[in-house]
């Protein structure tokens, strides 16, 4: 998002310059404010997280600098230059936004830009209008579609379907500071599969990821839409359960018991105030490990 500010911001300010030469006309200094919103715009970017009500102002902020750029385009090549600006923020919008708000963001864009176009003084035929919806509403989808399955995949775990350890910790982060903030307690499970070296060596690999898959649609059947499942890797899981006190959990943790016959180790604890993913996760490894010493292992069914 930042670079596309910048690089269009230039532009605009640079159409609007051409201007000086014969004194600067109405077109010209709504060229230069569209530079100024994008460099305005560009400097938020850099300054602050481009999330939540930043990300919507931003994105305001740009569709308004184009919706003026296009409103002073009198000729066809600035006008197929502000089309491709265009393109290039839907790309922006559907990387940038979720699916459902992307496509509310890409509808505004859309209309603003055909609106803004169709008033400008460039005279250009009818075609023109659908083609450059068209142009806004693909390359918003498309790009969208792509950087969702980007983002999907660098936070999922291909086996199972669950969170990996990056969008565990991502999703853990996020929450930890809203319920610290409330005095809302938070508990977390580590799980560990007892003797899955044993099912591989004796069954092969294929075997012991049939049994992590069956264990993983076993368990996430009897979780609540907020507890969040992950697989760390092997056969490690974390559940986090947020606004759940340390009974509470035990009794969630029974039912994942009784959802699958595997046997497994688990080591779980409640704070009510924790901020950070590495301080309640090492707390509940520890208690892992001790129920692991503590508890004689035995092997799982597949």
């Amino acid at each position: 998002m930042l670079g596309y500010l910048l690089v269009t911001s230039v532009l605009f300010v640079a159409a609007g310059a051409s201007f000086f030469g014969s004194g600067l006309d109405a077109n010209g200094w709504r060229m230069v404010l569209a530079g100024v919103l994008g460099f305005a715009a560009a400097g938020v970017v850099w300054s602050a997280p481009l999330r939540g009500r930043v990300l919507g102002g931003v994105t305001s902020v740009a569709i308004a600098a184009l919706c003026v750029s296009f409103s002073a385009t009198d000729d066809y090549v600035t006008h197929l230059t502000c089309v491709l600006a265009a393109m290039f923020l839907g790309m922006h919008v559907g990387a940038y936004w979720p699916e459902r708000s992307g496509w509310a963001w890409t509808s505004v864009l859309t209309v603003a830009v055909v609106c803004s176009s169709a008033a400008s003084s460039f005279d250009a035929p009818w075609v023109m209008y659908p083609l450059i919806a068209l142009a806004v509403v693909g390359s918003a989808e498309t790009f969208g579609a792509f950087a969702r399955q980007m983002r999907h995949s660098a936070s999922h775990d291909p086996l199972t379907g669950l969170l990996n350890r990056q969008g565990l910790e991502r999703a853990v982060e996020k929450t930890l500071p809203v319920f610290a903030a409330r005095g809302l307690p938070v508990s977390m499970a580590v799980l560990d599969l007892d003797n899955f070296k044993a099912i591989n060596d004796e069954y092969g690999h294929i075997a012991g990821d049939v049994l992590l898959n069956r264990v993983a649609a076993a368990w996430r059947s009897e979780l609540r839409r907020s507890d969040v499942l992950g697989r760390l890797g092997g056969d490690e899981f974390v559940l986090f359960m947020p606004g759940v006190r340390e009974e509470e959990a035990q009794e969630l943790l029974g039912a994942l018991r009784a959802s699958h016959p595997a046997e497994w180790s688990y080591g779980v604890v409640c704070m009510p105030t924790v901020r950070r993913w590495s301080e309640i996760y090492r707390a509940a490894d520890a208690e892992l490990y001790r129920a692991k010493r503590a508890r004689p292992a035995k092997s799982p069914d597949v």
